[in-house]
């Protein structure tokens, strides 16, 4: 009885710091205050209260009800930029979610960056009683997969100021989706060997391997996270699988698509 004392007491102190934690990031946001560590007496003591402080900030946001979820820090390199040793899952906003061709006004964002990625739509409601998904067994669970940007807003971030308990409370600074056409029957094709191909403006197509982000070993992560934070997955969330590019930052007036082959593109304005 004492140790159920002591667990229901330690949980109401992790829910109270996390949405002190939450209301906190939330008044940063609204003031266009710069991104920066959390302070000591805010500051998570570890990845779980990070999560429980990132849920609690999905709750006070105002953006509305998730939508999806994404993956953050999949490159080793990042990861070492932040101090840890595995990525991190974040939540879509359901409105933040737009459909290609879309205008991106650059003035309702703090600090925005693009990264090019697959979004992979959910086919069924997932919980728990699925058990541990793989690359493998996980594309039974997926009805659509699309091109996509994501919109990063690292609030002007100092790269290498960044602290992965805060990152991670921020939500991990996910600021919407744009998704491109459907990919048809993409259950027939052999996604290793898929090149993309990044337009920016006049320059010179850049192109990259999907392989490289390994989406579906991603998707399998995320799922499995999500779940094992007893959050349940429904039908028709989008889930972003991680950029194959490096993350760029646009300006007023560029014009950028990012397709592969002639199968999906997604194409954006920055007005």
């Amino acid at each position: 009885d004492k140790l159920y004392s002591i667990s229901i007491i330690k949980r109401a102190f992790n829910m109270n710091n996390s949405l002190k934690i939450a209301n906190h990031l939330v008044k940063e946001h609204r003031n266009k205050i710069n991104f920066k560590t959390l302070p000591t007496g805010l500051l998570p003591v570890n990845m779980d209260e990070a999560y429980l402080a990132q849920q609690s900030f999905h709750e006070q946001s105002g953006r509305g009800e998730l939508g999806g979820h994404k993956i953050a820090l999949a490159s080793k390199v990042q990861q070492e930029l932040c101090g840890i040793d595995h990525p991190i899952a974040g939540g879509i906003f359901k409105n933040e979610i737009f459909n290609s061709p879309h205008d991106i006004e650059i003035q309702n964002y703090h600090g925005l960056g693009l990264e090019f990625e697959l979004a992979m739509e959910i086919s069924s409601d997932l919980d728990e009683s699925i058990g541990k998904l793989n690359e493998n067994n996980v594309k039974n669970y997926i009805s659509n997969i699309y091109t996509a940007f994501e919109l990063i807003i690292d609030r002007n971030a100092d790269y290498s100021k960044i602290n992965a308990l805060t990152m991670t409370a921020d939500n991990v600074w996910c600021g919407g989706v744009v998704l491109g056409n459907q990919i048809n029957n993409w259950e027939n094709l052999d996604f290793n060997a898929l090149q993309s191909t990044l337009l920016w403006n006049d320059e010179a197509p850049q192109k990259a391997f999907i392989k490289d982000a390994t989406p579906f070993r991603t998707l399998a992560w995320v799922i499995n996270v999500r779940l094992s934070q007893n959050i349940n997955i429904p039908s028709g969330s989008k889930i972003i699988t991680g950029s194959v590019i490096k993350t760029r930052a646009p300006k007023k007036g560029d014009h950028i698509i990012y397709k592969i082959d002639s199968l999906s593109q997604v194409e954006v304005k920055i007005i």
